[in-house]
């Protein structure tokens, strides 16, 4: 029970011949696949020369972000220990207990900054 291999070409699909010394056309799939590569290449040239990148999440903060972000956060909270060891003399006399709002406002921008810091 041996099987026998036909010899020859496939007998479903023709084969494809061109003339000599040009190349192969592409098939619709091929080309379509071709024309999506090439506009999504040309969003990305588009885009970089905007300035946007691909992926923003990936890249990293700005050089100012980290001095930035712990600066309000340290700034807030020596706020409200100035103002705990002054007994609400500093750092604004006139706000009385609202100073601890003040300061703990300060260093929530600070927390706020730590949740895109990359």
């Amino acid at each position: 029970m041996s099987r026998e291999k036909s010899s020859g070409s496939k007998s479903d699909e023709p084969e494809k011949k061109t003339p000599a010394g040009t190349k192969k056309h592409r098939s619709s799939e091929a080309s379509a696949a071709a024309a999506a590569l090439a506009a999504t290449e040309k969003q990305r040239r588009q885009k970089r020369a905007a300035g946007v990148s691909d992926s923003d999440e990936r890249n990293p903060n700005p050089v100012w972000f980290k001095p930035l972000m712990f600066g309000f956060l340290i700034v807030g909270f020596l706020w409200i220990i100035l103002f705990y060891l002054t007994s609400g003399a500093l750092p604004i006399a006139e706000l009385g207990s609202w100073n601890i709002l003040v300061g703990f406002g300060i260093a929530f921008i600070g927390f706020i900054m730590t949740t895109n810091w990359r």
